[in-house]
């Protein structure tokens, strides 16, 4: 890892968008449910690309407010697209997206180079991360591989936070970015990375393999947003009651988890590929219980944590009130 990674990424964001342009127009909904493929609105301005960042337990909601039509209650024609973060913030500052389910630590990277962009509502306000080892102190960590995601997402976040309370540093060991959630998985499993944070249903087999937790920040109750959503503020100029009706069908999908266990683990297997009941069973008691809120307010300190994370590296950073870029009066309209 090096210190000037995330300034690369965003400089390149002009570059990944084109990219990203190109993809989604050639792409289809991720999930392909009675949402999206609806008639939605009248209007074209009913017509919504979200993007989600990773296929994760924290997306439940959206796939649910999708698959059971939602949306498409609310006069919406919502299609889904899963985009990495990488990939995702510069789509959504393009105008390829309209909404983005994205980390804080992309909005506050993403803002710190000049991008006006608002976080609506927070799906995980917490980590709900564990380090998975098979290293039994912080000094036989040292030296060692861990998988992260990339050099400016979520689990990157996570991983700081967990070498800090470990009284380690980024350069205590060799921080390895491989893409994607799933990703980082494999490779643990696999044996080529030595440790990584990870959350149910992947532990099951993580655990299995002989890992065990070396920093649990799930139980610690951290706040941050490891999943939000985003938007541009020049969209939320002119499609206010747009923004409302998603959220307001966000909030059905809320509940329906939360209360429907049958058809929330449905979901859950179809868009994670998972069948196994216990997985299932300890991934949807994990984010419905005990993660999600009944109501995902963005604050001002769910932010702080991926502004403090980043200020080494991205210098821009440090002079970020990252309370601008808080927005709960959408929600608050109609919760």
């Amino acid at each position: 890892m090096t210190s000037s990674a995330p300034r690369r990424h965003l400089l390149g964001t002009a570059v990944v968008a084109t990219t990203v342009a190109l993809t989604l127009a050639a792409c289809g909904s991720g999930s392909g449910g009675s949402g999206s493929s609806g008639g939605g609105g009248s209007s074209a301005d009913n017509n919504l690309t979200v993007s989600y960042s990773q296929t994760v337990a924290d997306e439940l909601p959206i796939w649910i407010a999708d698959e059971a039509g939602y949306f498409k209650k609310q006069g919406l024609n919502v299609k889904l697209t899963n985009l990495s973060s990488s990939d995702g913030f510069p789509a959504l500052i393009a105008g390829q997206t309209q909404l983005a389910s994205i980390g804080a630590s992309e909005m506050v990277a993403g803002a710190a180079s000049g991008a006006k962009v608002s976080y609506l509502a927070t799906l995980t306000p917490v980590f709900p991360y564990q380090l998975y080892t098979k290293a039994t102190s912080a000094q036989e960590l040292k030296g060692k591989r861990l998988g992260i995601t990339s050099t400016s997402g979520s689990l990157y976040i996570a991983t700081l936070a967990a070498l800090k309370q470990l009284g380690l540093k980024p350069t205590d060991v060799h921080l390895v970015p491989l893409g994607s959630v799933t990703n980082v998985n494999n490779a643990l499993v696999a044996g080529s990375i030595d440790g990584a944070m990870s959350h149910p249903p992947a532990t099951t087999k993580i655990e299995a393999a002989g890992f065990h937790s070396l920093v649990d920040l799930a139980k610690q109750n951290i706040p941050t947003s490891n999943v939000g959503i985003a938007a541009t503020n020049a969209y939320l100029k002119g499609h206010g009651d747009q923004v409302r009706s998603f959220l307001k069908a966000l909030l059905q999908g809320i509940k329906r988890e939360k209360s429907d266990k049958a058809y929330a683990e449905k979901v859950l297997s179809e868009h994670l590929k998972v069948t196994d009941q216990k997985s299932l069973d300890e991934t949807y008691e994990y984010y419905a219980h005990e993660v999600l809120p009944d109501v995902p307010t963005p604050t001002t300190e769910q932010l702080q944590t991926s502004k403090v994370a980043l200020e080494p590296t991205l210098p821009a950073v440090k002079n970020l009130d990252v309370s601008t870029l808080v927005n709960a009066s959408y929600l608050d309209a109609v919760k």
